[in-house]
Formats: structure tokens, sequence, C-alpha cells
């Protein structure tokens, strides 16, 4: 058996003010985490399930990255930066906020702005990604510190898609709640695979 663990933190700063010709995409990947969201990532590193975690990848972002250090440092192994790993690429926002984008590509999987990713894209890569560490890593157990919109994006080859009261995209498997619309604080979603065959899914955190 694979035992692969989705790993995200929601606690980043956002009072970051960039130079002018800064692009979105690049203050994107620079945001860095809160002081809490550091302390929760220590607190991350001594779950009992991570424990058993014996490969670590990354996307190149730094929160995942500031994220991933502490387990990376408490099991003392590397850590693997996967681009693929990325969260959705925006695209040109004109005069959308990054809310509405959000909401149109949720209800449109197909949906992308000039020079961005629709959630069809972010699911393909994240998909084949994980199809890569299936075939390479098989019977380890391994933590991926990624984004919120690419695990939705990725858990949506395994659920049943609907919408909450707010319109936002939720996820049940099995009848369980994976994703309920909210990505506050660190997700820990856990999936095990039988080869290629996904045999369990759920929501630890």
């Amino acid at each position: 058996m694979t035992t692969i663990y989705l790993i995200n933190n929601g606690y980043t700063i956002n009072n970051l003010v960039f130079p002018e010709d800064e692009t979105l995409e690049s203050k994107r990947e620079k945001r860095i985490l809160s002081i809490e969201g550091e302390k929760e990532s220590e607190r991350l590193a001594s779950n009992k399930v991570l424990q058993r975690v014996n490969k670590i990848y990354t996307s190149n972002y730094v929160m995942s990255i500031a994220t991933a250090k502490y387990l990376a440092h408490t099991l003392e192994i590397d850590m693997n930066i996967a681009k693929e790993l990325g969260e959705r690429v925006i695209g040109n926002l004109q005069d959308k906020k990054i809310r509405m984008v959000t909401e149109m590509q949720e209800n449109d999987f197909n949906y992308r702005l000039s020079g961005g990713e629709s959630l069809n894209d972010v699911k393909k890569r994240m998909h084949n990604f994980l199809k890569k560490v299936l075939n390479n890593d098989k019977d380890k157990t391994i933590a991926v510190f990624t984004h919120n919109v690419a695990i939705t994006s990725l858990l949506t080859e395994y659920c049943e898609k609907g919408f909450n009261l707010d319109n936002r995209l939720i996820l049940n498997y099995q009848e369980e709640s994976i994703v309920d619309g909210t990505w506050t604080g660190i997700r820990l979603i856990e999936m095990v695979f039988d080869n290629t065959t996904l045999v369990s899914l759920k929501r630890l955190q």
C-alpha cells in the first residue's frame, strides 16, 4: 500500500507591499507564513501519523517549503521540490477579483483567464504527478505539501461534487466531507492506494 498525505497551510501574511512591477504569480509564489502558520507547521511535524513518512514533496512556493521544513527536520529527510505541485496560475485578472474567478472556475472547470489555468488544467498536472509518485514511490508513505485549489482539483477525480450555501465547491467521498468550501488553517488529507487504485480517502485535519 502507498499512503499519501496532502497538506496545505492557509496561515499566510497578507500585508506585504510589493514593487509595482511584481507580477501576480510572483507575489503568490513569495507568500510567507504568518507567525501562527510557523507555529502550526511545527506542531504538525509531531503528528503521529506523519512519523511514518519516508519521502517529502513540496511545491516551489515559499509557504509550502516553509511548512514542510519542520517535518523534514523532525524526520531528517530531504524535501523534494516539484513545480507540478504549484497553485493554480491565475492569469490576467484585468478588473476581476480572485474570489470571483474562483467561483466561476468551480462552476466551470474549463474556464480560464488569459495566461492562466483552468481547474481541469490543474487537475491534469496534479493527477500526472500522482501517477508518477505511485509508480516511483510504491509502498512508501509520502507527504505532499501543496495548495488548496491544487488539492481540490485533484480530489474531484475521486469525490462527489456539490456546493454549499455560499456557492463554494464541496467534495464528499463515500458520504464523508473531504472539502467543505473553506480553507482555513492547516489541512491534512490521507489517501491510501493499492498500486494505483484508491482504497481510502479521509480528511484528518
